[in-house]
């Protein structure tokens, strides 16, 4: 049986950030945006309205059928029309399928080391001498290879920590295993989690090829955490609704000084995030880049 991927382009007539979130929220996939002027020569079909010409496309990598995400965004264009009262609210969409194994030898052929903070993600393909900094990662369908700002902004306010000897990490949907791997290597002990079984495969995969081991790893989120437990340092790179979620989770594990990292949210979820976290937790830092944020929080004081 061939292994194969799908490769799902939507493209919004209008509200293409609404969109972005929408994607994010119900994929829970990686997203790449382009210009639809780059895709005009394909051929299209359309959800909703065909008025108006898209601007932006988005493209979601999935080893899962398309289908449902179809029927979803059907049902997304007819509540966006009915809340906005415009009239005029399209989609367009285009599916290909492809061999898993010509995307890791064209994903192969295109990719060269990055460099995140003091953090450099080489593939294992490249010729690199190891070191703490290093982190080898190969391509997958599970989300993080720090090319995205999201993982990248976190790999950054790592790279800033001194030596995590002693201290306690948790990497929440920990996709890749980038951030875990980063924790590692900074020398604290990690727990990791992600709800997709693939993450928790790859994650498991590139610690082996980094040489190093993960303290625990489970196919499930936070409500699986042996309690009593508080940790020092928790990451969570998700979508900004499971973050809001995850809040009273996140408080029973952490205690004053625990600090936290919460990355994957757009620019227009910001405030409603800060509203929930900081009832429990001071802002320490917040980076920007490209409609991404990506928040630093430490726990205050116990009352």
């Amino acid at each position: 049986m061939r292994d194969i991927y799908f490769k799902t382009i939507v493209a919004p007539t209008k509200y293409p950030d609404l969109f972005a979130d929408f994607l994010l929220s119900t994929t829970q996939e990686a997203i790449e945006e382009v210009s639809f002027s780059a895709l005009e020569d394909m051929d299209f079909d359309c959800l909703g309205s065909s008025d108006g010409v898209p601007e932006q496309a988005f493209i979601v990598y999935s080893s899962k059928d398309p289908a449902p995400l179809l029927q979803s965004l059907r049902s997304f264009c007819k509540t966006l029309t009915q809340r906005t009262e415009q009239k005029h609210i399209g989609v367009y969409h285009h599916t290909s399928t492809h061999d898993l194994l010509d995307w890791i030898k064209t994903y192969q052929e295109n990719t060269t080391p990055i460099t995140c903070g003091k953090f450099h993600i080489v593939p294992s393909w490249v010729s690199t001498s190891s070191d703490e900094n290093t982190i080898i990662l190969d391509p997958a369908l599970a989300f993080g290879t720090g090319r995205h700002e999201s993982s990248a902004m976190v790999l950054e306010m790592l790279s800033l920590l001194p030596h995590l000897k002693g201290k306690l990490a948790l990497d929440v949907g920990c996709g890749s295993g980038i951030l875990s791997l980063a924790l590692a290597k900074l020398g604290a002990t990690v727990h990791a989690c992600d709800t997709d079984m693939l993450a928790i495969t790859e994650s498991t995969k590139n610690f082996a090829q980094n040489g190093l081991a993960l303290d625990r790893i489970w196919h499930g989120s936070m409500e699986q955490i042996l309690k009593p437990i508080s940790y020092d340092l928790i990451t969570i790179n998700i979508i900004p609704e499971v973050i809001a979620d995850l809040y009273p989770a996140v408080l029973e594990v952490s205690t004053e000084g625990t600090l936290i990292f919460l990355s994957g949210i757009l620019e227009s979820k910001k405030e409603t995030i800060l509203e929930i976290y900081t009832e429990g937790f001071r802002v320490l830092e917040c980076l920007n880049r490209n409609e991404w944020v990506c928040l630093r929080l430490e726990r205050m004081e116990q009352i």
